[in-house]
């Protein structure tokens, strides 16, 4: 029984990273995402992936901790530009799946110093 659990969640995590991809990439092609959002998180995702970093990824746990901050901040950012309901009709995995994805990405945002996420959220606002 445990065994079954086990192999459904791990194909759920599986299922995640292309349903992710698929997620990003629609959202960037829908016109309903405001152009500073799209550029906001082509510029995480493009940080995340480059060997260039603030925390180097070599040390261990720490080294992902400044990538995973900015992704969360930037999918949080288009998360509340658009609303749940255009990332929902862009998402191909199961709704519960999606509402924890949010649910972790606000948690993981929310770590980030309140000054910090304020001023983000400004400059992404302005002109």
């Amino acid at each position: 029984m445990a065994d079954e659990r086990t192999r459904a969640l791990l194909r759920e995590v599986v299922m995640l990273v292309p349903n992710l991809g698929k997620l990003v990439a629609r959202l960037a092609g829908d016109p309903r995402v405001p152009a500073r959002a799209k550029v906001f998180a082509g510029i995480a995702a493009v940080y995340a992936f480059s060997p260039i970093d603030v925390v180097p990824d070599f040390i261990p746990v720490l080294g992902k901790t400044d990538d995973i901050l900015l992704m969360a901040l930037a999918l949080r950012h288009v998360i509340e530009e658009v609303g749940v309901a255009v990332v929902r009709e862009h998402w191909d995995g199961p709704d519960q799946v999606l509402t924890v994805m949010i649910d972790l990405i606000s948690a993981i945002a929310d770590t980030v110093p309140r000054p910090l996420r304020m001023a983000l959220n400004r400059f992404l606002r302005s002109g």
